[in-house]
């Protein structure tokens, strides 16, 4: 059985190179665009993508990609690395270092390696297939609170969940839950792998927590979707320290 670890390298040594673009721009010039689906994207975002696969293709070139920015073409391969240059392109674009670079690898359906980077905060998030989740080269695990009530749930873009449908289902884990905050994007599941918050609520798209995926489950935890599926691409998810999941997954299945 591999334990990944030249992916990993791999993944991290990408995730490294596109952080230095990022320090670059941080809290600099540069202009924003709009994509088709309103959200902001900016030559940071580009050049970043295109560094990482830069970096990864050298080692792997068959490989397949999957990223936010570009479309590439399809190989054979049952490696496909899934790409977010910058998680949190709004908090980049506004000063504020919740932002980073995201880099899962998925084969044959799974998730075995991730990398989350904050440049800004000096944060590196990874993990491997039975190998365990770190933070900046320390070993994390996800907290031991089995109670929704004693629980701190971190959450991202409010409107995005009556989007999705959940919007009650969203605020009533809320009202329930003892601490609650809008620390979205990469930090909520960095912060979730280390124990310090207990749920992560989200409405990402694929390469948004394919990284995340990993690390969760590496550091004790899990991440499904809202209905309890172990996938990553419904447009909706929920991660937690396992023990709360369930729960959370009930809350969240009832007609509000």
């Amino acid at each position: 059985m591999s334990n990944y670890s030249k992916e990993l390298k791999v993944a991290i040594n990408a995730a490294k190179e596109a952080g230095k673009i990022q320090s670059k721009y941080f809290r600099g010039s540069f202009k924003t665009y709009r994509k088709s689906d309103k959200t902001p994207v900016t030559i940071v975002d580009k050049q970043s993508e295109r560094k990482i696969v830069s970096v990864i293709k050298q080692v792997f070139p068959e490989h397949n990609f999957l990223g936010e920015e570009f479309s590439y073409k399809k190989t054979h391969s049952k490696y496909t690395w899934i790409i977010d240059p910058i998680d949190g392109t709004k908090n980049f674009v506004r000063g504020m270092p919740f932002f980073g670079s995201c880099i899962g690898l998925e084969i044959n359906g799974e998730i075995v390696v991730g990398v989350i980077n904050m440049p800004a905060m000096n944060l590196l998030a990874f993990a491997s297939k039975g190998n365990g989740a770190f933070v900046n080269n320390r070993r994390v695990s996800v907290s031991t609170i089995n109670a929704i009530e004693k629980s701190f749930v971190v959450f991202g873009d409010v409107d995005s969940y009556y989007e999705a449908g959940y919007g009650n289902q969203f605020f009533e884990l809320l009202k329930r839950c003892d601490g609650k905050r809008g620390y979205g994007d990469t930090i909520g599941y960095i912060l979730l792998a280390q124990g310090h918050a207990d749920i992560m609520i989200d409405t990402p798209s694929a390469w948004d927590i394919a990284a995340a995926k990993i690390i969760v489950e590496e550091a004790g935890g899990k991440l499904t979707d809202f209905e309890g599926e172990n996938t990553i691409y419904s447009g909706h998810s929920i991660a937690t320290n396992g023990r709360l999941h369930d729960k959370v997954i009930n809350l969240f299945k009832k007609k509000l």
